[in-house]
């Protein structure tokens, strides 16, 4: 199998190392590099030193967008797959740019090998014409899934998980605290702990409650389950003992004052 060299571009350092590790694990022997950079200017210089196959493009970043990342190339020579929560850029990705793929934050893993191994069909197979309307016809099934995945947490109060080789139903309402760790998150309810290749930021947009609350950069909390603040030791004390999980959690300053604007 011919090794590929990649480039994730991407301003949040989570999501970066996520999705190297995904992409790692689940095709360890396929990229012989996967390159990191934050900014797109940073990502020009390591396109011109490296000379990579495929680049990952987050779009929505601070100093540039990531659209912008064509303006410093007469000739693209890799294949630009789009990574992004926002999926108002979906047509300008497809129509103007012609991306390999867009996917949608947070990453789910068969949309994603289905762009890799549509990136190698491609490499293998240069001719080929069907790529575009296959990936307009992926788009809109990931715009359809997106309004559903909505649709469903709405309706039912759960969150869907997906792992290599499951996917969790987790009610939301069961949900005693998140803990971030690195680039993954471990999810915590009474009775089970879930690892999740997520980032706590993905998870609590999934959550979207305004029962949640981030007591600290590491621990997003259900209300429903805290006992009582110690001020003078800095601790939540829950009401119960999630399973593995911990039963006294840090408070910093900051997410005491979040905890305060809703006591009365």
């Amino acid at each position: 199998m011919k090794s590929y060299k990649a480039l994730i571009i991407d301003d949040e350092h989570f999501a970066q190392e996520g999705l190297k590790k995904i992409i790692e694990h689940i095709f360890p022997d396929f990229f012989i590099s996967i390159d990191l950079a934050m900014s797109v200017r940073d990502g020009v210089e390591k396109i011109k030193d490296n000379n990579p196959d495929i680049v990952f493009l987050d779009i929505h970043m601070p100093d540039e967008y990531g659209f912008k990342l064509f303006d410093y190339f007469d000739e693209i020579s890799f294949e630009v797959i789009f990574t992004t929560a926002h999926s108002d850029y979906v047509l300008q990705a497809v129509n103007q740019w012609g991306c390999l793929g867009y996917l949608m934050k947070p990453i789910v893993i068969d949309e994603l090998k289905t762009l890799i191994y549509r990136f190698e069909n491609k490499r293998n197979n240069p001719l080929e014409i069907k790529n575009q309307s296959l990936l307009k016809e992926d788009l809109d099934e990931g715009l359809s899934n997106a309004n559903l995945k909505y649709s469903f947490k709405n309706e039912h109060g759960v969150i869907l998980i997906s792992t290599i080789t499951e996917v969790f139903v987790i009610k939301i309402e069961e949900i005693v605290y998140c803990k971030a760790d690195d680039s993954y998150c471990t999810i915590y309810t009474k009775d089970k702990a879930f690892v999740v290749t997520k980032t706590l930021k993905d998870v609590e947009s999934l959550i979207n409650q305004s029962s949640f609350f981030r007591i600290n950069r590491s621990y997003l909390v259900n209300i429903n389950f805290a006992k009582r603040i110690d001020k003078r030791n800095n601790i939540l004390e829950l009401n119960c003992i999630p399973e593995t999980g911990e039963k006294n959690l840090p408070v910093t300053t900051l997410g005491y004052k979040n905890l305060s604007n809703v006591v009365s």
